[in-house]
């Protein structure tokens, strides 16, 4: 199986790869010119025509790249309007007879980050078709990340700690448990590890890692690129079992982590297990609510009418039986049914 992966790419970018092209996550695609503050250059006035008719005066339609001093407008009497700078047209306004031109900064290139086959290229994106599967979190941070994916934790409700990042780390992509403090998180990315997969981490840790990054960044003191991504929740939140168990199965593969995006893709893998809401009898389920955030069990029965919650709130009540043994009344919109999708193993 491949999900599809979409790039997206700004006006006036050069685009290198065609449809059919392989790629790897280091191979550069396109190199782009990133637009800088607009400058406002009037057109109708120059003119001496209304907004509306000096529209269909102009020489280079919005998009295109003009020199300094290229015409970009002219009159049937020979009034021209030159532009005053070389950058992007971006835009013309009907209204009030204005044109918008940027400015472009120095090329910056745009990398695959993952690996996989060209299946389109438009103006506006690039789309690859990355053999394996996808997985969704909730939450994340920093740059487009890729390594090999490794556990560094032995059950999913276990913390990840600093001790558990070494040199055998750099470069990888590395799962842990419940959270990771702002130790680990920032030894993690001083040994050089791609990125950082979690169930959840305390609001407090994460922002102190930020600002011990930005820091390090303002005085020159960061290289490399970082990713973490969130799978459950926020605050002290265990990977589902099930889920742990699919990490397990697939590591040593290659995987591609978008931070920023909540998204992680690990080549040549099976489906994760997906959810879904409105569980039934004997399903397997994960509870998304505090304070059993993440944790899983077997939906073992009902409460018989409605049960007040702890917010105070009546509602259907399910009774969910936990890895630990102990069977909790959750409501049922808390849960959700964990369905396996395991047809094809992919490893």
């Amino acid at each position: 199986m491949s999900i599809t992966h979409r790039i997206p790419i700004s006006r006036g970018s050069h685009v290198s790869v065609a449809v059919g092209d392989d790629v790897h996550p280091d191979q550069e695609l396109a190199r782009r010119r990133t637009p800088l503050d607009p400058q406002i250059v009037p057109v109708a006035a120059p003119l001496r025509r209304r907004p509306e008719v000096a529209a269909g005066l102009l020489l280079r339609p919005p998009g295109s790249f003009v020199e300094a001093g290229e015409p970009i407008a002219q009159a049937s009497d020979g009034r021209q309007v030159l532009s005053p700078l070389a950058g992007l047209l971006l835009a013309y306004s009907r209204t009030d007879g204005n044109a918008i031109i940027s400015p472009l900064g120095p090329e910056e290139p745009i990398l695959a980050h993952v690996s996989g086959r060209v299946s389109g290229v438009d103006a506006t994106a690039i789309v690859i078709d990355v053999p394996g599967a996808a997985l969704d979190g909730v939450g994340g941070t920093g740059e487009a990340v890729h390594g090999e994916l490794v556990i560094s934790v032995d059950d999913p409700g276990e913390e990840l700690r600093a001790t558990a990042i070494d040199v055998g780390s750099t470069g990888k992509i590395v799962v842990g448990g419940s959270r990771a403090s702002a130790e680990t998180l920032t030894r993690a990315r001083a040994m050089g590890v791609a990125g950082i997969v979690l169930g959840g981490v305390l609001d407090k840790e994460l922002r102190d890692f930020e600002a011990i990054q930005r820091r390090r960044r303002e005085v020159g003191g960061l290289s490399g690129s970082f990713g973490l991504l969130l799978v459950e929740g926020f605050g002290k939140v265990g990977l589902d079992a099930g889920l742990f168990a699919w990490f397990e199965r697939h590591t040593g593969h290659m995987a591609s982590l978008f931070g920023s995006q909540h998204r992680l893709y690990v080549y040549d893998a099976a489906p994760p297990p997906t959810r879904r809401s409105m569980p039934r009898l004997g399903d397997r389920v994960v509870a998304h609510r505090r304070p059993i955030q993440g944790r899983g069990g077997e939906l073992v029965g009902f409460v018989e009418g409605m049960h007040m919650t702890a917010s105070g709130i009546p509602a259907r009540t399910a009774l969910v039986r936990f890895e630990d043994g102990r069977t909790i009344p959750v409501p049922v919109a808390n849960l959700e049914a964990i369905e396996s999708t395991e047809a094809g193993s992919g490893d």
